[in-house]
């Protein structure tokens, strides 16, 4: 039998409701239909799943479903959707094209890391869109030695670093001035956040090129801690010397496309959108 998951954002009675409709459709067309709840985890395989909610509902998601090779389907029930491939106004007959196998699959390159303190590993993660190393706590600047294959590239003393995928491009990185790559680029994209020796540039590094990056926090200062934080989740405190490595992530996350619509056209209108919005 066909399978489909939903995975709905729980805290938006429009996801909620649609999933409803979600369901009813789905089961007309044959498919066993599983609604995840929040910190439920897949089972099994599944021919794709629907994530009824905004780009942080499409991330929460992604980190369940990449394991298992389950393609997803963002519907747009936040703000500007990045992430999400339709609106709620276009989502049944989105599905419909679904059903009928009217779609191409997107690979989308994530990254993993790990934490290291003191030569031991004691924290990994697993992105979609990026690693970010802020401030937090520390009442001032830091620098962060950055490394690319083994060789020392730049210091960056500022507020923190964006390592970013073409995905996350459009995301934090877009906010603190860095470049925007092609979903289906084989690229890692590095930003300085406020640097503090202006200007600092976003380096674009290799898919294949593995990072490091350590952190360095002036022995004079006495109060906070910088933060790593992975796809806008919770943040991990770092230590002076914390090194964390990251590189491109062995499996990818894939997303279904529907429409004949280049990125570039996408792009533009939630461009256009998040203008307008703020106006």
């Amino acid at each position: 039998m066909k399978k489909a998951i939903i995975i709905p954002n729980y805290l938006k009675k429009e996801s909620m409701e649609f999933s409803k409709t979600a369901i009813e459709l789905l089961k007309k067309n044959g498919y066993d239909v599983t609604v995840l709840k929040e910190n439920e985890m897949p089972t099994e395989k599944v021919d794709f799943a629907l994530v009824l909610g905004g780009d942080g509902t499409v991330l929460r998601a992604c980190k369940k479903l990449y394991k298992y090779d389950i393609p997803m389907l963002g519907i747009n029930f936040g703000h500007l959707g990045y992430l999400t491939e339709c609106d709620p106004d276009t989502a049944i007959a989105s599905i419909d094209k679904i059903v009928v196998g009217e779609y191409s699959l997107e690979n989308r390159l994530m990254l993993c890391g790990e934490v290291v303190r003191e030569k031991k590993s004691f924290y990994s993660f697993v992105a979609l869109n990026e690693a970010s190393f802020y401030r937090s706590t520390l009442l001032k600047a830091f620098t962060a030695e950055l490394y690319i294959n083994g060789m020392l590239t730049q210091n960056i003393a500022g507020d923190g670093l964006i390592v970013a995928t073409p995905t996350g491009s459009t995301s934090y990185n877009l906010s603190a001035g860095g470049p925007v790559l092609t979903p289906d680029s084989n690229n890692i994209v590095l930003t300085p956040i406020s640097p503090k020796y202006f200007p600092h540039s976003s380096i674009v590094a290799n898919g294949d090129d593995e990072i490091e990056i350590k952190i360095i926090v002036d022995s004079f200062v006495k109060t906070g801690n910088p933060a790593l934080q992975i796809d806008g989740d919770d943040a991990l405190t770092l230590n002076d010397g914390d090194i964390i490595k990251i590189k491109r992530y062995s499996e990818c996350a894939k997303t279904i496309k529907l429409t004949n619509q280049s990125f570039y056209q996408v792009l533009r209108k939630k461009l256009s959108k998040a203008t307008y919005d703020n106006t």
